[in-house]
């Protein structure tokens, strides 16, 4: 006798959930997202609104911006990520040329190339 298939039923467009999520205005809770979604016959969970929006927000995407709270913030003044030690491949080589040769001499370094562009 063959055994029967179990399986999750899969019913509705590919994505229908997150678009009902998008789709509903941002003042609206999480809860009653869910709710309103039941009344659809479309069941999410609370977490998956949470997760969707934060997602969009970390984008920048519509939908995303009354999440505004979930989304990483930067703090006034401080300095880009890059700037602050990361940066492109060039910026990291020239801070380690730095650290081994000094910030004194660095200095110097920089001054007689800025003398240089100048054509002096």
């Amino acid at each position: 006798m063959a055994s029967k298939k179990t399986g999750k039923k899969v019913t509705g467009k590919f994505g229908a959930k997150a678009d009902f999520i998008r789709n509903q205005p941002e003042s609206m809770s999480a809860k009653e997202i869910v709710d309103a979604a039941a009344k659809q016959g479309i069941k999410i969970s609370v977490n998956h609104v949470y997760n969707l929006r934060t997602a969009a927000a970390k984008k920048g995407e519509p939908g995303g911006k009354g999440t505004a709270m979930l989304a990483p913030k930067r703090g006034v003044g401080r300095p880009p990520r890059a700037a602050a030690g990361g940066g492109t491949d060039v910026e990291r080589q020239l801070r380690a040329a730095i650290a081994e040769v000094g910030l004194q001499r660095a200095r110097e370094i920089f001054e007689a190339v800025a003398v240089a562009f100048r054509g002096r």
